[in-house]
């Protein structure tokens, strides 16, 4: 969820972002609670560190899966896919230009933002998302 409204807020032109619930106890939105434990929400953060500052277009025909992509200072191409459904999809992939998949970050029930393996790819290929789950993927120019 956190995912997705950081991404409509930087299609948006928002310029800044407070987050003001830090520690919680049992319950609530913070990003760690009271005995330091990262919640999902701060995880969500360590993803849209690596998303690049220049937003290109992106766009999902698929319910509950939103995409945000940009490109970053060192050239390469950011996709973050959010999967907001209960059950996991496969999406079908398309870029345009040559690009080739380099890394792949993961942010669901099993990964606390963590790098995969990352599948092969070819345009038009199935991206497999988990439920509920964030998907980071860095590509690189073809060479």
């Amino acid at each position: 969820w956190w995912g997705d409204v950081l991404g409509r807020m930087i299609r948006q032109d928002v310029e800044i972002v407070n987050y003001f619930m830090l520690p919680t106890g049992t319950g609530g939105f913070g990003l760690f609670s009271r005995l330091a434990e990262f919640r999902p929400t701060y995880y969500t953060f360590m993803l849209y560190q690596q998303f690049g500052s220049e937003l290109v277009g992106a766009d999902s025909g698929t319910a509950d899966v939103t995409a945000y992509a940009a490109l970053r200072a060192d050239g390469k191409l950011t996709a973050m896919v959010i999967n907001l459904s209960a059950a996991s999809q496969s999406v079908p992939l398309q870029l345009t230009g040559g690009w080739q998949l380099a890394e792949t970050w993961l942010l669901d029930s099993s990964h606390n933002a963590e790098q995969v393996e990352s599948a092969s790819f070819t345009n038009g290929s199935l991206l497999d998302l988990p439920a509920q789950s964030i998907t980071l993927l860095v590509f690189a120019p073809a060479q």
